[in-house]
């Protein structure tokens, strides 16, 4: 039999096996499907969830009211007495008070609470911006001068499900991949089918190759699912090179599948091999610009961030996505993804000799 043959036999056992299991089917179909809702759906920082109090005289609230109303900012009260919209924010029934001037000298007090910051940054320089737009009102000068104009790139809306899309796709199949090369090859060391597989006549690289090869489909095809959903549901622009995309998607499951058997053959229960993938994919999320800007990063977390292969898979699918990069630009994304393969792919051998000596 040749090296082929080997590992299509050896890959049509573990589809079988996975084809039994309904924890893989809950891991790849489930999981990812809640994580779509969530990030795509839920997950949604906007202005228009900020609450809006307004207090200080009538007057000078109506314009107030019009131009937070242009900015899609949530008014919950208004014409309210000096001090009350203060004392909303304090008591938790408003993020952002404005606190109108009862004197010709006195400031226009802003009062955020600032216990989320990422909830109501947006809204303050919103509230800024209405402030100079309304002084320039009330002075006659609004229509004097050139005007301000603001063209956004790729992403006009502003929609911050579109900023998220992108990097989950990658997110979704680290996870799956991580944890299904982790704990199928947990599992069988547990039950004692792993020693069974090395005293076949197969070396470790044909081995190896035919258990990460269906996985290494059905993680590509989840990218696939994942990316055509998030262009269906949540009007994702494809407007790049999607064939480059998701020809690395089996590079990039690859690489966190070897990585998960690496752990599993280091640890020695399914839990310590679990513990072991969620100290690497919790790191690749922080450090790869998945929830933060990878550019608002320090030095030392952005050196660290680029080890990670999803960091270069966000860049990628933001490429393919949003950007509209060509092939060359989203592939080239592909070669640090390739060199941690090939790291892993060591990591992998070493321990599987280091397990039989």
């Amino acid at each position: 039999m040749n090296t082929a043959q080997t590992i299509a036999a050896i890959a049509g056992v573990e589809l079988l096996r996975l084809i039994r299991s309904p924890t893989s089917f809950t891991l790849l179909l489930v999981v990812p499907a809640l994580q779509l809702l969530l990030f795509g759906h839920a997950v949604r920082p906007t202005a228009d969830q900020v609450k809006l109090a307004v207090a200080g005289p009538a007057a000078s609230q109506d314009r107030i009211l019009r131009l937070t109303g242009a900015a899609g900012l949530k008014v919950v009260a208004h014409h309210l007495p000096p001090g009350s919209a203060e004392a909303m924010v304090r008591s938790g029934r408003a993020s952002v008070a404005v606190e109108l001037p009862t004197g010709p000298f006195a400031p226009v007090r802003t009062v955020i609470d600032a216990s989320e910051p990422g909830l109501t940054a947006k809204a303050e320089s919103q509230i800024q911006a209405i402030y100079w737009q309304a002084l320039a009102e009330r002075n006659d000068v609004a229509d004097y001068g050139p005007r301000l104009h603001i063209e956004r790139l790729f992403n006009p809306g502003e929609r911050s499900d579109w900023a998220f899309l992108p990097a989950l796709t990658g997110t979704i199949m680290m996870i799956s991949m991580l944890m299904l090369g982790t704990l199928s090859m947990a599992r069988e060391r547990e039950l004692g089918t792993w020693e069974a597989l090395i005293a076949m006549p197969v070396n470790r690289g044909e081995l190896l190759a035919g258990k990460i090869a269906p996985l290494v489909v059905i993680g590509s095809a989840q990218g696939v699912i994942v990316l055509a959903l998030s262009a269906g549901i949540f009007q994702l622009p494809l407007r790049g090179s999607i064939f480059a995309l998701v020809a690395l998607m089996p590079i990039f499951a690859a690489a966190h599948l070897v990585l998960g058997y690496a752990l599993a053959s280091r640890a020695r229960t399914q839990l310590a091999a679990l513990q072991g993938a969620v100290a690497f994919y919790l790191p690749a999320m922080l450090l790869s610009g998945f929830l933060y800007p990878f550019e608002t990063l320090p030095p030392w977390a952005q050196a660290l961030g680029r080890i990670f292969p999803l960091t270069h898979f966000v860049r990628a699918s933001r490429d393919a996505t949003l950007r509209g990069a060509d092939a060359g630009t989203v592939l080239l994304h592909g070669s640090p993804i390739a060199l941690f393969l090939g790291a892993a792919l060591m990591l992998a051998f070493a321990q599987h000799r280091a397990r039989l000596d």
